[in-house]
């Protein structure tokens, strides 16, 4: 291993320990709370940290074909000191900061989303609800109003002919008729109950 190979191996070591530290902070800043769900906080530190070994064994795996030696991790424990002296607070304000921005862009594309999609096919919907309520409701009047008509002339030459029924006869059609107005009725009182809580 050459000397410009052992100064990149130690650089970018360096650069992976800050990276480290980096990750950690991150790490941290969304996984504040541990005392629900240990197990799940296990399993997430386990797998942060396969992470972070695949990522530091793949920069030295780039520089020196993954060649171990003591500089390495001496270069990686500088670059983590090194974020945690000096770069640590700065990286958790940007942080902070990106989190915020971030949920503001977050908030706003909800809201545009919401206002021009959500909202007017809201609208819309309720809009062809009610005229299709209204005109099932005129043809439900104009059915019941055509039915007076054509059951009142019926009912005029119908009644002469009664007379001629047997009471047997005419106690079978009544209770069957009695029935079949039973239907509709509850039939009409259902569809007017639908209609109020519609306009409600």
């Amino acid at each position: 291993m050459t000397l410009s190979v052992q100064f990149q191996t130690m650089l970018a070591m360096a650069a992976s320990g800050i990276w480290v530290g980096m990750a950690m902070d991150t790490y941290s800043r969304f996984l504040r709370e541990r005392r629900k769900w240990y197990w799940l906080h296990f399993l997430n530190d386990l797998l942060f940290w396969l992470l972070q070994a695949f990522i530091v064994f793949f920069v030295l795996l780039s520089v020196n074909h993954a060649e171990l030696r003591f500089y390495v991790f001496i270069a990686l424990l500088c670059g983590f000191s090194c974020y945690k002296a000096l770069l640590q607070n700065v990286y958790k304000v940007a942080l902070e900061g990106i989190i915020r921005v971030v949920m503001r862009l977050y908030r706003f594309f909800v809201r545009l989303f919401y206002g021009l999609i959500v909202t007017p096919v809201k609208w819309v919907v309720v809009t062809i609800s009610i005229i299709v309520l209204w005109i099932l409701r005129a043809v439900w009047k104009i059915i019941l109003t055509v039915l007076k008509l054509v059951l009142l002339p019926m009912k005029w030459l119908l009644s002469p002919l009664l007379r001629f029924i047997p009471k047997q006869t005419w106690y079978t059609l009544k209770s069957k008729w009695l029935a079949f107005a039973g239907i509709l009725i509850s039939l009409k009182n259902t569809v007017k109950k639908w209609f109020r809580k519609e306009e409600k």
